[in-house]
């Protein structure tokens, strides 16, 4: 056996809470404990931000497999802070780099890379033996640093291991290419959500989940954006199996998908995560059939914060709805849609200008971000 179950890995997933508790042991279940062991000593801190004053924005304790099973494996249960949740709905944040280039969101970033070397710290002293697994678990902003974490090693020349990463109720993390990139480096990965979570729709695109066209794991299939179903005890509750073959899978929503939205069927709009889904793909829909796409992707290749990203599609909408009265209705489509997701209702006249268009967005992001701060504080 290489990978973790549903129960183990949501189980791993509390540790990390546990250790923020500074607690003398960690409580787990006993089909965990029979095969993992943690030490409360062994709790690496990181920080993101700020030049003086860093306070800590996530954490992660280690654990080692004391099983026959997984006697040659290794654990990291990973845990954001408040500190990471604001950064997470701040729309000025811009991208950074990864150890193998990729863009992604720079506080996830930035965290990891202040643990990264108490991690190869601690790699180094678990070295008795050939390490064969190492399992990066973690929920909400936990399983945002669990990617980044399963991704660094394996694109370390100093990990020979196979990686295996559990999420549960993650955050997008990077664009596209991290998303495809770090699907062909980890060796598996098994991403869960709650439907309804609202976290899981933030970063909003150009941000994209991994696996790249995999499947997610979808424990509940609510429908809103639900700020308890973001709960680590109700993911918890819905995932106690032991294999991930009880949990319904489906294929990931791909921002890819060919969506057009009619004004006339503004209506049919709910606040949900369906709808954000085909809301961020009619975006891309309308910016490559109307020739501006690359003036997108140009800002985000540049590292642009999300506000700077739809500030450039507010502007390429204009511009497209001065192609023709065809691309004018697609706007006017989308825009209408927005509206009525936005809970505006849907008899606000459309403008075709920068300012109507751009505000129209911060209604949209401002309505995710208040069901993620809300989903957030019953975490952090």
């Amino acid at each position: 056996m290489s990978t973790l179950s549903p129960v183990i890995a949501s189980d791993i997933a509390s540790a990390a809470y546990q250790a923020r508790l500074k607690r003398k042991s960690i409580s787990l279940q006993n089909s965990t404990k029979v095969h993992f062991k943690f030490d409360v000593n062994n709790v690496i801190s990181g920080t993101s931000g700020g030049f003086f004053y860093r306070p800590s924005s996530g954490f992660l304790i280690a654990g080692l497999g004391v099983s026959e099973v997984y006697k040659r494996d290794i654990v990291f249960s990973f845990r954001g802070t408040k500190t990471l949740a604001d950064i997470l709905t701040n729309v000025t944040a811009n991208a950074k780099g990864t150890q193998s280039g990729e863009l992604v969101h720079s506080g996830f970033q930035g965290t990891l890379n202040s643990m990264i070397p108490e991690i190869k710290s601690f790699l180094k002293r678990s070295q008795s033996c050939e390490v064969l697994n190492i399992h990066c678990v973690g929920h909400s902003l936990g399983g945002a640093l669990a990617t980044l974490a399963a991704n660094w090693l394996k694109s370390s020349s100093e990990i020979s291991a196979k990686v295996h990463l559990y999420t549960f109720g993650a955050p997008r993390v990077g664009g596209k290419n991290f998303s495809m990139n770090a699907t062909q480096r980890v060796d598996s990965i098994f991403r869960c959500v709650n439907g309804g979570d609202p976290v899981p729709k933030v970063p909003v695109w150009p941000f994209y989940h991994a696996p790249y066209n995999g499947i997610e794991y979808l424990a509940c299939r609510q429908q809103g954006l639900i700020p308890s179903a973001h709960d680590l005890a109700r993911y918890a509750k819905l995932t106690d199996f032991q294999s991930w073959d009880k949990i319904y899978s489906q294929k990931v929503a791909n921002a890819l998908e060919r969506v057009v939205l009619n004004y006339r069927n503004r209506l049919e709009v709910k606040t949900n995560d369906f709808w954000a889904d085909r809301i961020s793909a009619a975006i891309l829909t309308l910016l490559i059939d109307g020739g501006l796409a690359s003036f997108v992707f140009g800002a985000q290749a540049l590292g642009a914060g999300i506000a700077t990203i739809y500030d450039a599609i507010a502007r390429s909408m204009v511009k497209i709805s001065e192609l023709s009265s065809e691309f004018a209705d697609r706007v006017k489509g989308l825009l209408g849609h927005m509206l009525v997701f936005a809970g505006k209702g849907a008899q606000i006249a459309i403008k075709f200008t920068y300012s109507f268009i751009r505000w129209v967005f911060e209604l949209v992001l401002g309505k995710l971000n208040q069901a993620v701060k809300a989903a957030l504080k019953t975490s952090f």
